[in-house]
C-alpha cells in the first residue's frame, strides 16, 4: 500500500501559530506544516475535532485558516486545515515549494 502522508516542512525558525476556538486562546510554536495541516509543540490540552481559526505571521502578511485537531502526540498536537483563501492557499504552496518553514 502506498504512503499517504504528505510532504511535511520543519520550521526552521520559531515561528508561533495563533490558535481561536470558542472556548480556547493560545499561541504555541510551529513544528511542521504540509499543504494539508501543521503541527505545533504545546502543553495545551485539546480536544480532537476542536474547530480553530489560526494565523501565523509570514513576513508582511498573516497567513489565515480555518482547521480542526486531528491528533495529540506528547508535547503538542496537529491540525487539519478545512478552508482557506487563494491568497493563504498560495503561500502554502509556495512555501512548500521552496521547502521554507522560516517566518519570513
Amino acid at each position: 500500500m502506498a504512503n499517504r502522508r504528505a510532504d511535511r516542512v520543519r520550521a526552521n525558525a520559531v515561528t508561533h501559530v495563533g490558535f481561536v476556538a470558542t472556548d480556547q486562546k493560545f499561541t504555541a510554536p510551529l513544528l511542521e506544516f504540509s499543504p494539508f495541516g501543521l503541527s505545533v509543540k504545546t502543553p495545551q490540552a485539546v480536544k480532537h475535532g476542536t474547530i480553530f481559526r489560526l494565523g501565523i505571521h509570514v513576513g508582511d502578511h498573516y497567513f489565515h485558516a480555518a482547521a480542526i485537531a486531528r491528533a495529540q502526540f506528547p508535547g503538542g498536537f496537529a491540525v487539519e486545515f478545512l478552508a482557506m483563501s487563494p491568497l493563504d492557499r498560495e503561500m502554502v504552496r509556495l512555501k512548500m515549494a521552496t521547502r521554507d518553514a522560516g517566518p519570513a
